[in-house]
């Protein structure tokens, strides 16, 4: 589904357990598919004769972000490094010779909080530059400079999920009174250490301007925000006042509780409160991740979808089964998980599921997917992990898979698929092959069933160009180069908008919407307005945020609309010539319902 968890052990000896992943080929609308989206009237969503067939996250670049000042560096350690463990750094040629040169270039800076940076933050750097080959993290020193004063000094020190070294060095810049335009700058190997691998010493320092607005001009609900705790039986749920998630806590405290009485009866593995909770109002990956702590997006503009029963149960898991199973391997771990959840977006029947993945000629190798979890589509391998995980439990017990479970790791096998293989031989006496042949037998007893074959095909496809518009419109949420904040360090700190500012330009509003309602329709089984969404959303996509077709410029048309009358736009439902809008009015979290209509001229006018 959509969700991280991050195990806090040592820098490049982690197993991350991530649930957001995805990896895609290219952004591929059909021409039939495309015409189909052309030929829509400026709101009707007309049937479609096939969901858009391939869809793929191309590659992010660095978000450059926004404004920055001097200050002395705040001493913070940077997070425990997610490893995927199929990754290793780059090896070196045969004569040791490295075949890239150690460069950096200013759109290898990211600053955060995003997009904008008031006085008054705390901002965080992250320096992803380009690694040679048989260079280890920890020999690439790092200088960042404000205006020409050092704020930090030290090496490149984390791991994105990509696989990528980079630097990361967490609220590091207290830009009180900072108002104005900044230089940052990052120097890469400044004492010249390196020979090999960085022959060409003038590719090591970078730059970007940036400017700090002036607190004055944040929104007072963001200004005056503050972390807020409250208790649930299980939990300590915190919050950023002024959010969603503050205005339902009550209920999500019913919700979280629920969540974690379902997974631990499941696992048979008793809790031991309070567990850490962290709801926060941004769209990071596809929902959530956790670390020794959860931390789960919850928002009215929430365009990564999926139940929050499914986030919250799913994350649960992975905080409870770290009790009994802390080693565990990534594959195994979110296989459990969405086992223990009924379901990853849903509840619904994974071998039911599974079978149609195979029809549809989705199916990756277990020992491909196992060791490369990450970089395979998010949804396949987490169907795989899940699948493969509930066919166990069927076969031979919760108790012996649980037993199988806790004691696999990755120091079993040389690669994580060995490490399964030999701990099947162990605890089933079969071998992954056997496993993998035994399995998909069963699986094929398993009736055709066309409604779950498109549903998957749909799931797969609406997802794939969530991560596309990320990439693009919301970098820094896409869950392969993500930085997953320390709630923790944060609540110390009190710094809260990394957890609740996020890009909120029309477009990114007009198109989180169109993505919001796709996850709707997808939930309804309304395919067919799945697929004149997505082909919509990829028209903008492919026309570099030109709302060309006539359902896409609704969605802007709307959202500016409403924005002109002092709204911001959470949900869009389009019905012919009219629309309900629920929108927020700055600076306040409660929703409002607002109706628009389409005149004779063609322009979406408030009616309500």
């Amino acid at each position: 589904m959509r969700y991280f968890v991050w195990p806090i052990i040592p820098l490049f000896t982690a197993i991350l357990l991530v649930l957001t992943a995805c990896t895609s080929p290219e952004l591929a609308v059909s021409p039939t598919n495309m015409a189909a989206a052309e030929s829509l009237s400026t709101v009707t969503i007309q049937p479609t004769a096939t969901i858009v067939e391939e869809t793929v996250a191309p590659t992010p670049t660095s978000q450059q972000s926004e404004p920055e000042e001097t200050e002395e560096a705040t001493s913070i350690p940077a997070p425990s490094s997610p490893t995927p463990g199929e990754t290793s750094e780059p090896e070196a040629t045969a004569a040791g010779i490295a075949l890239q040169d150690l460069t950096i270039e200013a759109d290898d800076i990211t600053i955060y909080p995003v997009p904008t940076v008031y006085a008054g933050d705390r901002v965080s750097f992250q320096i992803a530059p380009v690694v040679p080959r048989g260079l280890a993290p920890n020999d690439v020193g790092v200088r960042v400079l404000i205006d020409g004063n050092e704020v930090v000094s030290g090496e490149l020190n984390w791991r994105k999920l990509s696989g990528d070294t980079v630097g990361l060095y967490q609220w590091v810049w207290d830009t009180i009174n900072q108002d104005g335009p900044h230089t940052i700058t990052a120097v890469l190997d400044p004492q010249d250490r390196i020979q090999i691998g960085d022959e060409n010493p003038f590719n090591n320092e970078a730059s970007i301007e940036i400017i700090v607005e002036p607190r004055d001009k944040l929104p007072k609900t963001e200004a005056d925000a503050t972390w807020v705790t409250t208790s649930s039986e299980c939990c300590s749920v915190h919050v950023v006042s002024g959010t969603a998630a503050h205005r339902d806590l009550d209920k999500l405290l019913q919700e979280v509780d629920a969540a974690f009485k379902v997974a631990s009866e499941i696992l048979d593995e008793r809790l031991q409160s309070p567990y850490e909770i962290y709801l926060i109002d941004r769209v990071i990956g596809q929902g959530g991740y956790a670390i020794e702590s959860m931390v789960i997006s919850y928002l009215d503009r929430d365009y990564a979808g999926g139940g929050l029963h499914e986030v919250l149960v799913h994350e649960a898991v992975h905080l409870i089964d770290q009790q009994f199973a802390p080693d565990r391997i990534t594959f195994l771990s979110e296989g459990v998980a969405v086992w223990t959840t009924g379901g990853h977006y849903q509840q619904e029947d994974l071998g039911q599921r599974m079978a149609a993945l195979v029809e549809m000629d989705r199916y990756v190798p277990l020992a491909q997917v196992i060791d490369n979890f990450y970089a395979t589509q998010h949804e396949i391998s987490y169907l795989e992990a899940a699948s493969l995980v509930s066919y166990l439990v069927d076969t031979y017990g919760w108790a012996a898979v649980r037993s199988f479970y806790t004691n696999a790791s990755a120091d079993d096998g040389p690669t994580l698929s060995q490490a399964i293989d030999a701990n099947l031989r162990i605890y089933f006496n079969r071998n992954l092959e056997q496993l993998e042949e035994d399995w998909l037998e069963y699986i094929s007893g398993y009736p055709r069933d066309r409604t779950t074959v498109t549903d998957l095909r749909a799931t797969i496809q609406l997802y794939d160009f969530v991560r596309r518009y990320q990439t693009i419109y919301d970098p820094t949420a896409y869950y392969l180069y993500a930085w997953l904040p320390s709630p923790e360090v944060a609540m110390e700190l009190d710094a809260t908008a990394d957890f609740s500012r996020h890009p909120d330009s029309t477009t990114n509003i007009a198109l989180e919407t169109m993505l919001q309602a796709a996850n709707d329709a997808l939930e309804g089984g309304e395919y067919e307005k799945v697929n004149a969404l997505i082909v919509s959303v990829g028209r903008v996509i492919n026309n570099d945020g030109q709302f060309l077709d006539p359902l896409a410029k609704s969605y802007l048309d709307i959202t500016r609309a409403a924005s002109a009358e002092g709204y911001e736009v959470q949900q869009i439902t389009l019905n012919n010539s009219k629309a309900e809008v629920l929108v927020k009015i700055p600076g306040k979290v409660s929703l409002r319902e607002l109706k628009f209509l389409l005149n004779q001229d063609r322009e979406w006018i408030l009616s309500q």
